[in-house]
């Protein structure tokens, strides 16, 4: 490996990190509202608790810019390392297979320990989601429905919901064969006839799910001292 293949690693993950740790609702909310999220409803810095306390006007561009994380990270590693310099002479790059996978988990994990507010940070679902809309909208969309069906008809918490999703979508990504025209993460690594198999699909979004886990399932068992983690109940 080169050297200016292990610098192009270290900016990738620092920089995943980075971005994906930028605190968009608590720094927004404090210019917009002069207040901060954390002392509010769930007390959770994130969209869901922005559109709860903010409102949809400030909430809703919180949540596109947690989505945009998700899909800027994936995007310009799916670019760059799609670049000749990273493709060896027999036609293999296995440095876009670990950066793929790599770099959106470590948006996440920006996001849930954001050294910007002392590693106490959201839950990361914006960035995840973001990350699988440019991967493959169809299983953007398993995601979808397997968050919103337990959540809105069943009236499960918000961090119940989210656990279904997620863990919906690593099957998804396994198996659904959309193969978006914007990036190539859908044909890298795959097995079986006509590539049945999507391994980096699949192996990306289970590493994002791994992500997740640390702050998705605290909080599936535990109550916000300030509120409920129900995302369809708002609190004073």
């Amino acid at each position: 490996m080169q050297a200016i293949d292990i610098l192009w690693i270290t900016l990738t993950c620092l920089g995943s990190y980075l971005f994906g740790s930028i605190p968009f609702s608590v720094w927004i909310g404090r210019l917009a509202k002069g207040i901060d999220l954390r002392e509010h409803n769930t007390g959770n810095p994130g969209a869901v608790n922005s559109i709860k306390t903010f409102g949809v006007a400030i909430g809703l561009p919180i949540m596109l810019l947690d989505i945009f994380k998700g899909s800027l990270t994936i995007f310009l590693i799916d670019k760059i390392y799609s670049l000749p310099h990273f493709v060896s002479l027999d036609g293999r790059n296995p440095l876009y297979t670990i950066m793929s996978i790599s770099g959106p988990a470590l948006a996440i994990l920006g996001h849930n320990y954001p050294i910007w507010l002392g590693f106490k940070g959201g839950q990361g679902m914006g960035v995840f989601m973001g990350a699988l809309l440019y991967m493959n909208p169809l299983v953007y969309m398993a995601c979808g429905i397997g968050l919103i069906i337990p959540a809105g008809l069943f009236k499960k918490s918000g961090r119940v919901s989210g656990a279904i999703g997620v863990l919906l979508s690593i099957p998804a990504a396994l198996f659904i064969p959309f193969c978006p025209p914007w990036g190539g993460i859908h044909s890298d690594w795959v097995l079986g006839i006509n590539g049945f198999v999507h391994l980096t699909q699949g192996l990306l979004v289970a590493v994002m799910v791994l992500a997740l886990f640390s702050s998705v399932l605290k909080n599936i068992f535990t109550k916000s001292s300030i509120g409920s983690t129900n995302w369809f109940t708002k609190n004073s």
